[in-house]
C-alpha cells in the first residue's frame, strides 16, 4: 500500500496558504495606502497608525507574511498578534469607514484560521537568536518606561498627576508609538528626546521581528549528549557508509518523537537536504520516515536524500518519494581481497613504488594521546592538496579529520625514509564497526606515486587482523548509469537519471566523474553497490538541484562555477 499526504492534510495547506496569500495581499494594500490620501472615513488600524509607522508596520508584517510560506511559528506568533490588535481596535475604536464590516469579518477569519492551523507552523525559532531578541525587548522596555515617566512628569506640572495619570502616560506613550498620539514635550529639547525613544523603540522592534524569524528548525546538533546518542544509534544502525558523517558539525540533527533514530540534514532555501539514510532500526524505519516526511511538508520544506542505499528503497517509493540512482559505491570484501594476479597488477606496481621509495604506514590514535605535530603535518598535506586541486573542500558529503572529536575514527597516514608525512587517509566505521570506508584521503605535492595505495592496501590488513570484514571507497558519482540498467519507469518518467547520465557523458571534462570511477576501480572493488537520490515532491524543482550544489561548496554557486570552470583549464592544459 503506497503512503501518501491524506487529502485533509492536503486540504488544510491549501487553505493556509490562502490566508498567507490573503495576509500578503492585506500588508501589500496597507502600504499602498499609506501613501495615499487619508480616506474621509478611518478604518481602525490606518486611523491609529501615522503615515510613517504605518508604512514601517506595512513593510514588517509584509515580510512576515512571506515567511508564513516556511511555516515558521514566530511568524505565524506576530501575524495572530498584527491581527488581533488591528481586530480590536475595528471593534472598539474609530471605524466609520462604508468598508469597516467587510474588513472586520476578513480579519476575524484571519485570527480564527490561523489559530485553527496554528500546529504546522511547527518551525520553532533558533534559540541563540531568541535570547538576542529578549535582551533587545528589554532595552525597548526601558526605552517606553522612560517615556512613560517622561509623559508623568509633564502631567503632574498640569496637575494631573496620579494613579489614573501613570496609566494614561503609558497609553500615551504607546499611542505614540503608533503615531496616534501626541508628543507630551512643550520644549524642542523634550520633543527631540521623544522623537529619540520614537525611532529607537521601533528600531528595537523591527530587529526584535527580523531575530525570531530565525529558524531554528529542531536542532539539537550542540548537544553533546544528543551526539553520544547518535553516536549509538550509528553503532547499531549506520548500515550507510557515508552515515558517519551524521556526527560532523555542520549537520543539524532530527531525532524521532514517536521512534529512536536520527536524520542528519541541512537546510538550503526551502530545501532539505538528508545525508544518507535516516538511522534507526529497521522495524521503526517507515515510522521515522513518515514522521521526518510529514514534518517537511507541514513546513513547506522539499526533500532531498543523498546516497541513499536500496536497503529501504521500497519504503521510499511506498510513501511517495521518487527515486534515481546517482552512482556506485565501491565495496571489498576483506578476507577475499588480493593483488595477486592480472587484475591486482596496477595495485602490486604502485605499491611496490611506494615501497622502494622508503615509504612506511602509520596509524594516528588520537583517542589515545593527541600529537600536535602530528595533527600539523595533517593540515600541511592538506593545504597542499588544495593547491594542486585549486578548488575548495566539499562539505555535507566530506568529512573532516575532527581531531578534537575523533570518536571512531582511524587514521592512517605514511611517512618517507626521512620521517616526512606524505599522506594519510581518515576511515569512519559503518556495520556495526564490522566494515570502514575511506572518507578522506590527501597527498602531499611531491609524494612518491603509490603511496595512496600502499596506505589503502595496508589498512585494509589491519582490518582484516581485527576481524572486520569490509572496506569501502565511498560512491562514485554517476556511475553505471547506462541506459540499458535503468529499469525503474518513474525514472524515465520524471527524466532525472537520463539527465544525470547526460552530465556523466557529456560534461565529464568539467568535472571528471570518469577519472573518479577509474580511480576508484583501480583498486579492484569486490562488487559496486548502487546508490540513488531520494525526493520529495516526484519531480525535483531546479531549486533542489541548487541546494545540492549549494550545501556542499560554502563558497556559494559562483565559486562551484569557478572551480568546475579552474578544472576543465587544468583537465585541457594536460
Amino acid at each position: 500500500m503506497q503512503y501518501t499526504t491524506g487529502k485533509w492534510t492536503l486540504a488544510r495547506i491549501r487553505f493556509e496558504n490562502m490566508l498567507i496569500v490573503c495576509q500578503i495581499i492585506f500588508a501589500v494594500v496597507l502600504l499602498i495606502e499609506s501613501f495615499m490620501a487619508v480616506p474621509s472615513g478611518n478604518i481602525g488600524l490606518f486611523y491609529i497608525l501615522g503615515r510613517m509607522e504605518q508604512r514601517l508596520f506595512s513593510i514588517v508584517n509584509l515580510v512576515v507574511s512571506v515567511q508564513l510560506r516556511r511555516r515558521k511559528r514566530a511568524a505565524l506568533n506576530v501575524t495572530m498578534g498584527a491581527n488581533f490588535m488591528s481586530l480590536l481596535l475595528l471593534l472598539f475604536g474609530r471605524a466609520d469607514h462604508p468598508l469597516s464590516a467587510l474588513i472586520l469579518a476578513v480579519n476575524a477569519v484571519m485570527v480564527i484560521g490561523f489559530w485553527c492551523c496554528r500546529r504546522d507552523f511547527c518551525v520553532p525559532s533558533e534559540k541563540l537568536s531568541v535570547k538576542r531578541a529578549a535582551a533587545i525587548a528589554g532595552a525597548a522596555g526601558v526605552a517606553v518606561f522612560l517615556n512613560a515617566a517622561v509623559t508623568y512628569h509633564f502631567l503632574d506640572k498640569n496637575g494631573d498627576a496620579g494613579l489614573h495619570a501613570m496609566a494614561d502616560s503609558v497609553l500615551s506613550t504607546i499611542l505614540l508609538l503608533f503615531g496616534g498620539g501626541p508628543f507630551a514635550g512643550e520644549s524642542a529639547g523634550m520633543w527631540r528626546f521623544e522623537s529619540l525613544i520614537l525611532h529607537f523603540t521601533w528600531a528595537c522592534f523591527i530587529i526584535i521581528i527580523f531575530l525570531v524569524l530565525q529558524p531554528g528548525f529542531s536542532s539539537r546538533k550542540t548537544s553533546g549528549q544528543d551526539l553520544q546518542h547518535a553516536r549509538t544509534l550509528l553503532h547499531d544502525y549506520g548500515q550507510n557508509p557515508c552515515s558517519y558523517l551524521t556526527l560532523e558539525r555542520d549537520k543539524l540533527l532530527y531525532f524521532g518523537s514517536t521512534v529512536d533514530g536520527v536524520i542528519p540534514y541541512g537546510i538550503v532555501g526551502d530545501t532539505i537536504v538528508v545525508n544518507g539514510d535516516p538511522i534507526c532500526a529497521p522495524a521503526d524505519f517507515p515510522a521515522l520516515l513518515r514522521e521526518f516526511r510529514d514534518f517537511c511538508v507541514r513546513s513547506a520544506h522539499n526533500i532531498f536524500f543523498l546516497s541513499v542505499t536500496d536497503m529501504f528503497l521500497d519504503e521510499y517509493r511506498r510513501q511517495g518519494f521518487g527515486t534515481a540512482k546517482c552512482g556506485e559505491e565501491a565495496r571489498f570484501r576483506l578476507s577475499e581481497y588480493s593483488i595477486a594476479g592480472k587484475k591486482g597488477a596496477k595495485m602490486r606496481m604502485n605499491i611496490n613504488h611506494a615501497m622502494k621509495a622508503g615509504i612506511v604506514v602509520k596509524e594516528y590514535r588520537p583517542q589515545e594521546k593527541r600529537d600536535p605535530e602530528i595533527e600539523k603535518n595533517f593540515n600541511r598535506i592538506t593545504d597542499e592538496w588544495l593547491q594542486e586541486k585549486k578548488s575548495g573542500l566539499l562539505t555535507f558529503t566530506m568529512g573532516t579529520p575532527s581531531f578534537d572529536q575523533p570518536f571512531d575514527r582511524r587514521y592512517f597516514y605514511a611517512v618517507n625514509a626521512e620521517g616526512k608525512m606524505e599522506g594519510y587517509i581518515v576511515y569512519v566505521p559503518f556495520l556495526h564497526g564490522t566494515g570502514y570506508m575511506a572518507d578522506v584521503t590527501r597527498r602531499a605535492k611531491d609524494a612518491p606515486g603509490g603511496i595512496m595505495e600502499k596506505i589503502m592496501y595496508d589498512a585494509f590488513q589491519v582490518f582484516l587482523s581485527e576481524g572486520c570484514e569490509w572496506a569501502s571507497l565511498g560512491n562514485a558519482p554517476l556511475a553505471g548509469l547506462s541506459e540499458e540498467e535503468s529499469a525503474e519507469p518513474a525514472l524515465q518518467q520524471n527524466g532525472v537519471e537520463k539527465m544525470l547520465r547526460f552530465v556523466y557523458e557529456k560534461l565529464n571534462s568539467c568535472y571528471g566523474f570518469k577519472d573518479l570511477y577509474r580511480a576508484k576501480e583501480k583498486y579492484n572493488p569486490y562488487e559496486w553497490l548502487p546508490e540513488y537520490y531520494v525526493f520529495l515532491p516526484k519531480i525535483p524543482t531546479p531549486q533542489m538541484f541548487y541546494a545540492i550544489v549549494r550545501i556542499q561548496n560554502p563558497g556559494g554557486l559562483g565559486s562551484y562555477v569557478k572551480d568546475i570552470l579552474e578544472s576543465f583549464t587544468h583537465r585541457k592544459k594536460r
